[in-house]
């Protein structure tokens, strides 16, 4: 007897799929057990057998297309969807690839290959790797960063430590991510003083080389009028935490500036998704791929030997991520920082290569600001001679 109320279903579909790479922890009977759920679960969530021999079942129910044995207690496996079950979009993407099931303990998604269609949803970051080249460094280099910091900081001293910074070389000035709208340093008040200092010293030193970027960290319905003032205060770019606003929210925010804006990711509130060996998000595809499909220019992640626990083989893939082709999507900066120092410089540079954004904050303060800066770029020069 037929008890299923389904009709059978066709559906016009391009053939199109999307490739998603899972490690499955424990046997290698739980990891088939995972995966029959796992299809189901993050396609129709309804019982399959009540599924009529139609385009739902045979299409739109995830396909396991490989699965491998990587260790005693880790399974590799190949899953394809549909292209049209994201609808090209963002939220519903990552839905479909790790929505109920990150419910389930012991599943990592590692790896996404996505079709030319889906690919062309995303424009990504609008300058990049060269568009930022082109714009500062025109004859090599890595890209500088810094964050203003302490939280606490008067808003007229954080405006003299960013004209020093910025006076010294830095390219990219940015709020430190904790910098939010304290009453002792509103975004109101800091925006535009900020912006400004850096502006002053591009004025000094006779060229744009400098731009400072506040952080966006604010409630959702101010989040625009943010946008708003940062631009007509003449920020150069923007610090953006997907972690705390989402990665769709940033895709929008970034899709709505002018060109020349500088868009940096930070991974705030992003830790617990990529830290857990056998959970949650490989470095590289949250950090990297996802930040350049939400437009980020410029992806910070904690580097090897800091006050963080990444490590080099970690910090590789990301940067790797960053850098790795995407259709037309153009590459991204990595960022690493997190307790960097001016000794350090000469080794990231041998690490990373020179497509890198030297991301380093409380060091520069251990002393005199334009004599740390001075020392940080002639660390640069002498490292690249």
């Amino acid at each position: 007897m037929d008890t299923s109320p389904l009709r059978p279903v066709r559906l016009d579909l391009s053939g199109e799929r999307i490739l998603a790479t899972y490690v499955v922890h424990g046997s290698a009977d739980r990891a088939r057990s995972v995966l029959d759920q796992l299809v189901v679960e993050q396609t129709i969530e309804f019982p399959a057998d009540l599924v009529p021999d139609d385009d739902i079942k045979r299409h739109v129910i995830a396909t396991v297309e490989q699965l491998d044995a990587l260790d005693a207690d880790h399974s590799r496996a190949l899953v394809s969807y549909a292209a049209e079950l994201a609808g090209g979009q963002l939220p519903q993407l990552i839905n479909v690839l790790f929505g109920n099931i990150s419910l389930v303990d012991g599943v990592r998604l590692v790896d996404v290959e996505l079709p030319p269609s889906l690919l062309g949803a995303f424009p990504g970051p609008r300058q990049g790797v060269d568009g930022l080249r082109r714009r500062f460094l025109p004859h090599g280099g890595p890209l500088l960063a810094t964050a203003l910091k302490p939280m606490g900081t008067p808003v007229a001293d954080l405006a003299a430590m960013a004209h020093d910074l910025a006076a010294g070389g830095i390219h990219l000035v940015k709020d430190d991510h904790s910098f939010g709208n304290q009453p002792f340093s509103t975004f109101r008040d800091r925006v535009p003083a900020l912006a400004e200092a850096v502006r002053r010293a591009n004025d000094q030193r006779g060229e744009q080389a400098s731009v400072y970027l506040p952080a966006l960290n604010l409630r959702a319905e101010d989040l625009d009028a943010g946008v708003e003032l940062a631009l007509e205060a003449g920020a150069g770019g923007l610090l953006l935490l997907p972690g705390l606003i989402s990665h769709d929210r940033m895709r929008a925010i970034t899709a709505s500036l002018p060109e020349d804006i500088v868009v940096m990711a930070h991974p705030s509130f992003l830790g617990q998704l990529v830290t857990d060996p056998n959970a949650g998000f490989a470095h590289g595809l949250l950090v990297g791929t996802f930040a350049r499909l939400c437009g980020a220019d410029v992806s910070i992640f904690p580097n090897h030997g800091g006050r963080f626990s990444f490590t080099p083989e970690t910090c590789t893939r990301i940067a790797a991520a960053c850098l790795e082709d995407l259709g037309d999507i153009a590459p991204c900066w990595p960022s690493p920082g997190g307790g960097m120092s001016l000794e350090r410089v000469g080794e990231m540079l041998e690490f990373y290569g020179e497509d890198v954004c030297l991301l380093i904050g409380g060091d520069l303060y251990r002393g005199d600001i334009p004599t740390r800066t001075r020392l940080m770029v002639q660390a640069i020069e002498e490292a690249r001679a």
